[in-house]
């Protein structure tokens, strides 16, 4: 099984990734991981994309969480699943901003980042929060669009309220136990 976990920051992306790899065993890759290693360079995007294609073409199944749109699209179409999750963004901005206070406080709250990575409370940090917000207009209906180029609708699965990522995690242990 291929599962990858996409949504706006703060949606519970990486949390659910986890969740999913603790049921099933498969490897997971966060996407954060590996590019906030990087110095975000033209070089850097080629490695980024090298190490996705290396993961998929290792593991005969895993997990791959993160939305990073360059590289969307063959996840899309290597996929068995696309597990969306989709939150009210007033509630993707207070998670972020919590996660970053818990971040400043304990680097190990956040164990899909690196080590070496900081958040400043700056103007870059505005734009992001800026990005969340307006995640939504501009960037859900390029995933749209993806989906559907990929024919990809079938496995598609939405996800808004907790009740549902619970729902959908309790069948998944339904169905490894089998």
């Amino acid at each position: 099984m291929k599962i990858i976990v996409i949504g706006q920051s703060g949606s519970g992306k990486s949390t659910l990734a986890r969740q999913i790899r603790e049921i099933t065993g498969y490897p997971l890759l966060p996407l954060d991981l590996l590019w906030h290693t990087t110095d975000y360079s033209t070089q850097a995007k080629q490695w980024f994309i090298q190490e996705q294609q290396s993961f998929m073409e290792r593991n005969q199944s895993w997990i791959i969480e993160g939305n990073y749109a360059s590289t969307l699209e063959r996840r899309i179409k290597e996929s068995d699943k696309v597990i969306w999750l989709q939150i009210p963004r007033y509630r993707a901005i207070y998670r972020v901003i919590i996660r970053s206070l818990k971040r400043k406080i304990n680097k190990e709250s956040r164990p899909d980042m690196p080590e070496a990575f900081s958040e400043r409370f700056d103007k870059e940090y505005l734009g992001f929060l800026s990005f969340i917000w307006h995640f939504e207009e501009t960037h859900e209906p390029e995933i749209q669009q993806l989906i559907q180029e990929a024919n990809a609708q079938s496995k598609l699965i939405i996800l808004t309220k907790k009740q549902e990522k619970q729902a959908f995690l309790m069948e998944l242990t339904t169905n490894e136990q089998k």
